[in-house]
């Protein structure tokens, strides 16, 4: 295994730290960072809500995250833990940001990315949460009327669970918020599921060059799938499977299908894409730390048969004392979002 230096900024003062670990969960969800270092009771208050920055080596011309301290915990031996959020952790956890729409101050009819830019107007974050790049769903879709307080990230990723990317595929792909970098500032941007069928592998891992480890997991696949178009709805049952692996529902609502037929059809699409991915993966390497949520990778296993293409979901990387560990989650969340179920 290749030796880094990981290093970790502060406001932009160099910390010494212990240990630490980066996760990514992906699926609209905050990227944490946390690690240790030497300190006191007095030390931690300086950081409070500061921007942290973490290189995985030195080397790096930009960091792997940037956010911001949310938690401290000290330790009985001196030293401190401390926990930050990307920026989405802004729109997420018990105190996400939510803003009043009102008549005169709304986002009615606006496509879902210029909404989602107007309520982090709204709510003051736009010195924090960058918007330059978001651009917007693929297909556009657009936001229906909504008053009250509401829930940013809630409310859009609620959206996006209706949002379906059908061209040229047998399986719909669906939209997600991802956090990139700019240099200077954490960017959100829409990103398309990657197409398994065109995508070229950026890492190939086998056991000959760089997998430690290889586990597999079964999950539960939906064989009655219910869709409920506008005006229209229909029901789909795969007899067969449902003998072999039970009666699991699934709901769905996707308002621009208008008829029965087009309602089954995307049931039918709903149950092929659940089988693709009837396995949960996760797989510990020496490679693809730089690896992010939707990169395409191909698995070798001869152990289990496996030979294919798979998108990265997440992953979690454990650093500390010049050397680290690699954990990447691929294909462990479900295809379609779990706001769909009943």
């Amino acid at each position: 295994m290749q030796e880094t230096t990981p290093e970790i900024f502060i406001d932009g003062e160099r910390v010494d730290f212990t240990t630490g670990s980066l996760t990514k969960q992906g699926g609209n969800t905050a990227s944490k960072l946390s690690f240790t270092i030497p300190g006191d009771s007095v030390t931690y208050r300086r950081y409070w809500n500061k921007e942290v920055l973490y290189y995985f080596d030195k080397s790096d011309s930009s960091p792997m995250f940037r956010g911001y301290i949310m938690n401290a915990e000290i330790n009985s031996n001196f030293s401190i833990n401390f926990m930050a959020l990307d920026i989405l952790g802004f729109l997420t956890g018990l105190d996400r940001a939510a803003v009043p729409l009102t008549e005169d101050n709304n986002v009615d009819g606006m496509s879902i990315g210029s909404a989602l830019k107007k309520m982090i107007d709204i709510a003051q974050l736009q010195a924090k949460i960058g918007t330059d790049f978001l651009g917007d769903t693929n297909p556009v879709a657009l936001m229906p009327i909504l008053r009250g307080r509401t829930m940013i990230l809630d409310t859009i990723v609620g959206q996006l669970n209706g949002v379906y990317n059908v061209d040229n595929v047998k399986l719909p792909r669906r939209n997600f918020i991802k956090v990139i970098d700019d240099g200077s500032k954490g960017q959100l941007i829409f990103d398309l599921e990657s197409n398994l069928e065109t995508s070229v592998p950026m890492y190939t891992f086998d056991y000959t060059s760089n997998i430690i480890n290889f586990s597999v997991q079964n999950r539960k696949i939906p064989t009655i799938i219910t869709v409920q178009g506008k005006n229209s709805s229909a029901i789909f049952k795969h007899e067969s499977a449902a003998t072999a692996l039970g009666d699991n529902s699934f709901n769905v609502s996707k308002n621009d299908l208008t008829s029965k037929a087009q309602c089954m059809d995307f049931a039918q699409k709903i149950f092929n894409i659940n089988v693709q991915n009837k396995y949960e993966y996760t797989l510990n390497s020496t490679e693809g730390a730089y690896l992010e949520e939707n990169d395409v990778v191909r698995i070798i296993d001869d152990d289990t048969d496996i030979n294919g293409l798979f998108r990265i979901i997440g992953k979690t990387i454990a650093f500390g004392n010049s050397s680290h560990t690699i954990t990447l989650e691929i294909n462990k969340q479900a295809p379609l979002l779990d706001s769909f179920l009943a």
